[in-house]
C-alpha cells in the first residue's frame, strides 16, 4: 500500500516558450498520475507566427486529461505568468483555469491579497507587519514605474547621430558647431531602446494573469508561501516532500531588506517621484518659462540635448534593472524530494533571495547539505550570472556524476552584453552546465519545426 502512495517515476515536460518558463511535472503512481504546472509565461516567442501560448495550453490540457492538481506561479514577471492571461474564454489562461478547477495554487507571500498595497497588518510584530506591507506597496509602485518606462521606450526614435563620435556636434573653443542635419527625437541607440522596452514590459503587472491566478480554484486552495512555510504540495503529491527555500520575508530577517540594495531601492523611489513630477499634465515644471523642442534648439546646443537624452535613457535602464532584480527576488524556490531523488526549481531567484537560505538562516548548514544531493536543477533566471550562485553550483555533489540541468531561455533578448558578462544566458555558465551536467536547453529545439517541448524522464530512487 505504501508503494502505491509513492511515485515510481517522474516526467518533466519542458516547453519551449522562448524567453520564459513553463514546466509540467507528471508524477506517475501505480494507479494514477498527478500533474503540477510550474509557471507559464514568455516575453519573446520561440518561433514567429506560432501561437505557442494556446498551443502549449492545449497540450497541457491533453496531457493532463483536463486535470491539473497544482499550479505554481513562482513570481509575477511576464516571462513566468503571461500564459495565465485570459481572452474572452479563448486565451491560454482560460484553458489552464478549466484544468485547475480544484488545483492547489502556490504563489510567493507577496501575492497574498491580504497584503494588498492598502494592507496594514500581517501576523507578527507590529513593526514587521508594517515592513511587510511596505514591501508589497513598493512592489506595486514598481509596476507603475515600469509602465512609464515602457511607454517612454516606445516613443524613443533612433538618431542617425548615434553613429558619430561622442563629441560630434559639440562646440570647439567657443566656435559654433558646423551645419549638420537636425538630429532625430532622441539620440539613443536601437539596442538601448530595445533593452528599455523589454525590461519595462517584463515588469508590467500582467493584470489579466494576476486576476486569473487569484480566481483559479477556490480561495481555500491558495497558498502564499515564504522560506520554511509548508507549501501544501505534500497533500497533493503523496510520497513527495517539498521544501520552500525562498523567498524570505522581512519577518524572517529585517536585514534581508537591507541586503536587497536599500540605497538602490531608495534611488528608484526618488526616480519614481521625479517621473511623476515631470510627466504630470496638470502643472509644467517651469510654468513661466519659454520652452523649445530639442530639434528646434540652436544648432550649437543640440549636442548637449542629445547627451542629456542619452543620459536619461541610461538612468531609466538602470532604474528598470533594479525593478527587475527586486521582482526576481520575490521568486519561489522549491525543493522536491522523492526518496533519494531531489529536484530544485528556483524560478528567477537571484543572489539576494538565495543568500538567506544558503547563509543567513539557522537552517543554512542543513540546507546546504540537502542541496548537495540535488539530481535535477532548473537553471535560475534563464541562465543569468547571478541566479546560479557559485556557492550553490559547487554544492551540487552530482556534478559530473549524473546531474541533470534544465535551461529554458532565448539568447539575445535580455539586455546584457557578453563583453561585460551580463548576457543571458551567460556563456560561461552554459559552458559549465554542458561540461559538468546533462544539460537540456530549449534553444536546441529552435531548429525544429514541430517540437515545442522536450520530455525529461527522471528515475525516482
Amino acid at each position: 500500500m505504501a508503494a502505491a502512495r509513492t511515485p515510481r517515476r517522474l516526467t518533466i515536460r519542458m516547453y519551449d516558450v522562448g524567453f520564459g518558463d513553463c514546466f509540467l511535472l507528471t508524477f506517475h503512481y501505480a494507479r494514477s498520475r498527478r500533474h503540477v504546472l510550474i509557471d507559464f509565461g514568455s516575453t519573446a516567442a520561440a518561433r514567429a507566427r506560432q501561437p505557442l501560448d494556446t498551443t502549449i495550453a492545449a497540450d497541457i490540457e491533453k496531457v493532463t486529461g483536463g486535470v491539473l492538481h497544482a499550479v505554481v506561479a513562482t513570481h509575477r514577471h511576464a516571462d513566468h505568468i503571461s500564459g495565465f492571461a485570459t481572452r474572452d474564454g479563448r486565451g491560454p489562461g482560460d484553458i489552464i483555469r478549466r484544468c485547475a478547477r480544484r488545483a492547489l495554487v502556490v504563489q510567493p507571500w507577496t501575492e497574498d491579497p491580504d497584503l494588498a498595497p492598502t494592507a496594514t497588518a500581517r501576523p507578527g510584530a507590529r513593526r514587521r507587519r508594517a515592513l511587510a506591507a511596505a514591501q508589497v506597496r513598493a512592489l506595486e509602485a514598481m509596476h507603475e514605474v515600469a509602465a512609464v518606462i515602457a511607454r517612454r521606450a516606445a516613443r524613443i526614435d533612433v538618431s542617425e547621430m548615434e553613429t558619430l563620435p561622442p563629441d560630434a556636434g559639440a562646440p570647439a573653443d567657443g566656435v559654433a558647431a558646423p551645419a549638420a542635419p537636425p538630429p532625430a527625437t532622441l539620440a539613443v541607440s536601437a539596442a538601448m531602446r530595445g533593452r528599455l522596452r523589454f525590461l519595462g514590459e517584463t515588469n508590467l503587472k500582467n493584470l489579466s494573469a494576476v486576476k486569473n491566478l487569484l480566481a483559479m480554484s477556490s480561495p481555500a486552495r491558495h497558498r502564499y508561501v515564504s522560506f520554511g512555510v509548508p507549501s501544501g504540495l505534500e497533500r497533493v503529491l503523496p510520497g513527495v516532500r517539498v521544501d520552500v527555500l525562498g523567498p524570505p520575508t522581512v519577518e524572517d530577517s529585517a536585514d534581508v531588506l537591507k541586503e536587497r540594495r536599500e540605497d538602490q531601492a531608495e534611488f528608484w523611489m526618488l526616480a519614481a517621484a521625479a517621473t511623476r513630477m515631470t510627466t504630470s499634465a496638470s502643472r509644467p515644471l517651469f510654468a513661466g518659462e519659454k520652452t523649445v523642442a530639442g530639434d528646434a534648439a540652436p544648432r550649437a546646443c543640440r549636442w548637449f540635448v542629445r547627451r542629456l537624452r542619452a543620459i536619461h535613457a541610461q538612468q531609466l535602464l538602470e532604474l528598470v534593472r533594479i525593478l527587475d532584480d527586486a521582482m526576481n527576488n520575490t521568486s519561489l524556490i522549491l525543493l522536491f524530494t522523492v526518496g533519494r531523488t531531489r529536484l530544485l526549481f528556483p524560478g528567477d531567484a537571484q543572489i539576494e533571495n538565495w543568500q538567506y537560505a544558503l547563509k543567513l538562516s539557522d537552517r543554512s548548514p542543513a540546507i546546504r547539505e540537502t542541496l548537495a544531493g540535488v539530481n535535477v536543477y532548473k537553471v535560475g533566471h534563464h541562465g543569468s550570472r547571478n541566479a546560479t550562485p557559485k556557492t550553490l553550483w559547487r554544492t551540487f555533489e552530482h556534478r559530473r556524476r549524473g546531474l541533470r540541468t534544465l535551461l529554458s531561455t532565448k539568447a539575445g533578448k535580455f539586455p546584457g552584453r557578453a563583453g561585460s558578462g551580463t548576457e543571458v544566458p551567460r556563456e560561461t555558465l552554459k559552458a559549465a552546465l554542458a561540461a559538468e551536467s546533462g544539460l537540456v536547453n530549449t534553444q536546441d529545439l529552435a531548429g525544429t519545426k514541430k517540437e515545442f517541448f522536450v520530455d525529461v524522464e527522471v528515475p525516482l530512487r
